[in-house]
């Protein structure tokens, strides 16, 4: 009886310690904010790749990323995605067609302007000291709201700058959505209406607007 006694009392402190925040992850997340937070604007190259070994689906792209703030501009896949967080833009290159949407930040959406602050409203998270390496800090981000798609964000920390190198997106249909990120660069020049779509310099655009 006592043996099984401790045996329970062994699985609440593990239950117990995984649900609170663990203080070392802590430490390198606001490195990393506080890092972001800093940087005027930034360009990137980023690899994403999405892997389902159930599906036996491995397919890659790249494409580049230019944030500033909460504004984000994308050009991949062949469309450009441009947010100055009130409006969204979509343009389809091989369309000429460009979708205008207001932006929803209640959404959840995980934007590129948002990753590095992710962890401070929403999620639980864990240092994974048995995953990271001598340059890079591994940390998991869990989503509280157990309605999320995604079940856990994976974050690959650089120890030397306390900039992210990549993440893992798991979510719960068996696919993994890995983001790298190459050639990083910080800009000093960017303006809001580098952050606005203007329709009136593609000739013969569609313009949908569903705003």
């Amino acid at each position: 009886m006592m043996k099984l006694k401790m045996i329970f009392l062994l699985i609440i402190f593990s239950t117990a310690a995984f649900a609170q925040n663990d203080p070392k992850a802590k430490e390198v997340l606001d490195k990393m904010s506080a890092k972001y937070r800093n940087i005027p604007a930034f360009t990137a190259t980023f690899t994403q790749t999405l892997e389902n070994k159930i599906e036996d689906i491995n397919d890659s792209f790249t494409g580049k990323i230019t944030v500033m703030g909460n504004s984000f501009k994308a050009d991949v896949a062949g469309q450009l995605i441009v947010n100055n967080n009130k409006t969204v833009w979509t343009y389809l290159k091989d369309a000429n067609e460009v979708t205008i949407n207001n932006y929803d930040a209640e959404a959840g959406e995980m934007n590129p302007s948002k990753i590095y602050d992710a962890y401070k409203e929403g999620y639980k998270y864990l240092y994974m000291a048995g995953e990271g390496t001598s340059q890079y800090h591994v940390i998991d981000l869990v989503p509280e709201n157990k309605d999320e798609t995604f079940y856990k964000i994976r974050l690959k920390i650089d120890k030397n700058t306390n900039l992210l190198k990549s993440w893992s997106v798991f979510d719960r249909a068996g696919n993994i959505f890995n983001y790298a990120v190459t050639d990083f660069k910080v800009l000093n020049t960017l303006t809001a209406n580098d952050f606005v779509f203007d329709p009136s310099k593609y000739p013969n655009i569609e313009v949908l607007d569903f705003r």
